[in-house]
């Protein structure tokens, strides 16, 4: 169930409360965030090759990284990516194999390693 508070008392609500308005802030700055991604990922890239490195690299910042690889816990499968990029898990798969062929990436268990970031940015100005 949701309930709606008019527009008025909210703001007034939010200019007595600041601590309030920069959590509202934050939680819509995170929204906007996401929506400009799924966007970014599907409107913006021209292939599938370039929409999953699109993906990864954005997954991975601000990940821990050690020299030239960046680290992290990937717990999406392969269906959830695809349908987060706009492709089929088949091609996601198939994907990450040619990926990890041409040492772009590696995966160990649910672990992503990114051996080569440059590559992947690569792949988007193609």
């Amino acid at each position: 169930m949701a309930n709606f508070i008019p527009r008025e008392p909210f703001l007034e609500f939010l200019r007595a409360h600041g601590e309030v308005a920069l959590r509202v802030a934050e939680a819509l700055s995170g929204i906007y965030y996401a929506i400009y991604r799924e966007v970014r990922y599907l409107g913006l890239s021209g292939s599938v090759e370039e929409k999953l490195a699109c993906f990864l690299l954005d997954f991975a910042a601000g990940r821990a990284s050690d020299h030239a690889q960046t680290r992290a816990t990937l717990t999406l499968t392969h269906e959830e990516i695809a349908e987060m990029i706009g492709s089929s898990r088949e091609t996601v798969t198939r994907l990450f194999a040619d990926f990890k062929r041409k040492d772009l990436v590696q995966l160990h268990g649910s672990t992503l390693v990114i051996t080569d970031k440059t590559g992947l940015r690569k792949l988007l100005a193609a």
